[in-house]
């Protein structure tokens, strides 16, 4: 079990990047800005973005009102803004031109880290159209990170990783990388803990992140809706294309089965709660995302307490072990590293 009083974890580059952070995917409009500046308003310093989301204009938005005198006293260099770049989606030449354009919709000069958003590349396509809506996908993903490490020459990004890399792919990537990722950002909680892959990155001092560790979206969660432990799910932002609804308890009827629930009520903290510090003392930042305000200040409020000894191993054996985001769309292929894309329908989900 990690430090239980850590509010910040260390980068191998000497950053700090916060605990816990507000996770942005599937909001956007009004209630993306909202969300946002109710989170910096809370305390929340990370803020995690994806040129994929949609919605970097409006997190853009929030965040300069911050900056200009909403927040008094607020600086950029308090905060902690993180992006990714779609795949491996353009020739890296391009890649400059593509960061550029999240800098601009955030409002920022420039983003504390920067991650490759998926271990896959594509040899046409831009970072509004995936490249398997427009042709045959193309393993280009050295280029891509010798791409990603001249960023970090230019200042324009003060750190570089991936996401939703496994250990087969973090290893290819490491045998040609001159700079190690700083984060991988991968789907974690107590129903997929991962532990093999978090205890392989931490050898590696790459961190780990925590994304969607609350439940995501996806057809195969559309029964678990009506078993929504707080009696409630969240739909996707009215601005954008309502293809999936969220359920942040998709994993509602996994939480009857374990003892999150017990321990919940035992501390009088939420479940959500008890997940997240869990992610904390395990050495893992979390990036919980909600639309609404008091669950945006329940999932920072678990920094100024933790669990017990006990209860934190009792957490690591819950089992059986469920992956939430569909594996047929994550492309992590146990078969070898850096699998190409699959054609997938493009009405499908491709994760967090």
């Amino acid at each position: 079990m990690q430090d239980t009083t850590a509010h910040h974890f260390t980068l191998n580059t000497g950053a700090q990047i916060p605990a816990v952070g507000l996770g942005t995917w599937q909001t956007g409009g009004d209630v993306c800005r909202a969300a946002v500046k109710t989170a910096l308003e809370v305390g929340y310093r990370h803020i995690d973005c994806a040129h994929l989301y949609g919605n970097e204009v409006e997190v853009g938005q929030a965040l300069s009102e911050a900056l200009s005198g909403g927040l008094p006293g607020l600086k950029r260099e308090d905060l902690f803004i993180t992006s990714k770049l779609l795949f491996a989606t353009t020739a890296p030449k391009r890649m400059d031109a593509i960061l550029e354009v999240s800098l601009k919709n955030l409002k920022l000069s420039y983003l504390d880290l920067y991650l490759v958003h998926w271990p896959v590349s594509a040899q046409v396509g831009d970072a509004t159209d995936p490249p398997y809506q427009q042709g045959k996908p193309t393993l280009r993903i050295k280029e891509a990170w010798q791409a990603m490490e001249s960023l970090l020459e230019k200042g324009l990004v003060r750190a570089i990783g991936v996401s939703n890399f496994n250990i087969l792919q973090l290893e290819e990537l490491l045998s040609f990388a001159k700079i190690t990722p700083a984060v991988n950002q991968v789907e974690l909680h107590p129903f997929w803990r991962q532990d093999e892959l978090v205890k392989f990155c931490q050898s590696r001092n790459i961190h780990v992140s925590a994304h969607t560790p609350l439940g995501v979206p996806g057809s195969n969660l559309r029964s678990m809706q009506d078993d929504a432990s707080n009696g409630e799910h969240e739909l996707l932002s009215p601005s954008l294309p309502i293809v999936f609804t969220r359920s942040p308890s998709g994993h509602a009827p996994l939480l009857r089965m374990s003892s999150v629930e017990v321990i919940s009520e035992r501390l009088n903290k939420t479940s959500a709660q008890v997940i997240l510090r869990w992610g904390i003392q395990r050495g893992t930042s979390v990036l919980p995302r909600s639309l609404h305000p008091d669950r945006i200040r329940l999932n920072f409020d678990i920094l100024s307490w933790s669990l017990s000894e006990e209860d934190w191993e009792e957490i690591n054996s819950i089992s059986p072990q469920a992956r939430l985001i569909d594996s047929k769309h994550s492309f992590l292929s146990v078969n070898g590293p850096l699998q190409a894309v699959a054609e997938i329908e493009d009405d499908e989900p491709i994760g967090g």
